[in-house]
């Protein structure tokens, strides 16, 4: 779609091009040699747009065809799903941390619940993490008892540090009161009981938004010390993706958490079968394989 619209503008560019050639070239050459070759091209150019255009909108027809495929796809993997998530996380204590700006997906907490898994709480980053307010900056440093010449880095680092450190043990009340009274971070639930795991999810749609290297990586190195499983995801049709830099730091990662076989992936994840499941470049294995009992439906 993209290059075939870009082929038109072209076409669009020559066409100009070519009628001031052809209003110069008439007051410059005698006789109608260069006006008809003009001409010509001009014939087949606008032979080739129809084409495109005919193109694109078959290529648009098949978009749709295909989109609509899909959706249908993921509403029979919803129905038959129930009996492989049923169970399979029973008692499992999770915390689930939303960076980039996005909220939690809908469908990621209800595989999580039909799996028995228990959300303990759910941590979202805002928008205020940008620090495009001064004023906050200076809060932050001051909170933090940090020189006001700070830069904003470390003050989104020291942001994600406090934030990994109320998710795994709570206790922290002044610091999450300060966090949340300022619109950084939303916090829901329970904090400071035992969790078995964190599921972090980022990428990001606006461009502003990109704090993977001080944010994310800061929780994920936090929880990994605490010695606490923790994977990393996203949706699939994110427009800034964070998996290679969750890879990089040595983590399971889901690139299509919003989708049936990505919320399979997750829990096959959190059972053990570690790897980079989905469907864009940085995946290595569309999904894990499943064993012969999720087929029946039972352990």
């Amino acid at each position: 779609m993209i290059d075939i619209r870009y082929h038109i503008a072209t076409l669009i560019a020559v066409f100009v091009a070519l009628g001031v050639g052809i209003l110069i070239g008439s007051t410059l050459v005698s006789g109608d040699v260069l006006v008809d070759q003009q001409k010509k091209m001009i014939t087949q150019l606008e032979t080739q747009f129809t084409v495109l255009r005919e193109r694109e909108t078959q290529l648009i027809e098949e978009n749709n065809f295909l989109k609509k495929i899909n959706d249908h796809y993921e509403d029979f993997s919803q129905a038959v799903s129930p009996p492989l998530f049923n169970k399979r996380l029973n008692g499992y204590r999770v915390a689930i941390v939303v960076t980039g700006g996005e909220e939690v997906p809908s469908g990621l907490v209800n595989s999580l619940s039909l799996a028995g898994a228990k959300i303990e709480s759910t941590t979202v980053i805002l928008p205020a993490i940008k620090l495009n307010d001064s004023e906050l900056s200076l809060k932050i440093c001051d909170f933090f008892e940090l020189d006001h010449a700070t830069p904003p880095d470390e003050l989104r680092r020291m942001v994600a540090l406090s934030t990994a450190g109320i998710v795994l043990s709570g206790g922290d009340v002044k610091g999450q009161d300060f966090l949340q009274d300022e619109k950084l971070i939303k916090f829901n639930g329970q904090y400071g009981g035992i969790l078995d795991g964190v599921i972090l999810v980022g990428g990001a749609e606006d461009e502003a938004f990109l704090y993977a290297d001080s944010v994310d990586q800061w929780i994920i190195k936090s929880i990994q010390n605490a010695r606490k499983n923790i994977i990393g995801c996203e949706t699939s049709g994110v427009k800034f993706s964070y998996m290679s830099a969750y890879q990089e730091l040595d983590l399971s990662t889901v690139d299509d958490i919003d989708l049936t076989p990505g919320q399979i992936a997750l829990i096959r994840a959190i059972e053990g079968e570690t790897g980079d499941y989905g469907i864009k470049a940085t995946a290595r294995k569309f999904m894990p394989s499943l064993p012969a009992e999720y087929l029946r439906g039972t352990f």
